[in-house]
């Protein structure tokens, strides 16, 4: 029995996607990454070029991925400072 399978060695990688996905967008030219009609791809590509290095670097045997679903989330309401200052 492997030391995955026994529990042991087992690592979880869980991912912010919005914080992923706006990363990308922000850091990435968006005129050096889009198709032949001028859709943009860059926080396609930042954000899988992000995910592949994480996964490179951390050697999960475990990955998830969590996106916010609407504006008003759990971290606001348990903690009223998340998003101090910032649109909400």
């Amino acid at each position: 029995m492997s030391s995955t399978a026994s529990g042991r060695g087992t690592r979880l990688l869980l991912l912010d996607g919005h914080a992923l996905a706006y990363r990308a967008f922000y850091a990435l030219p968006v005129e050096n990454f889009s198709t032949t009609t001028g859709q943009p791809t860059n926080m396609i590509y930042g954000f899988a070029s992000m995910l592949a290095n994480a996964l490179r670097d951390e050697r999960p045997t475990h990955l998830a991925v969590a996106f916010d679903v609407s504006r008003q989330t759990f971290r606001a309401e348990a903690f009223p400072e998340y998003k101090a200052g910032r649109a909400r």
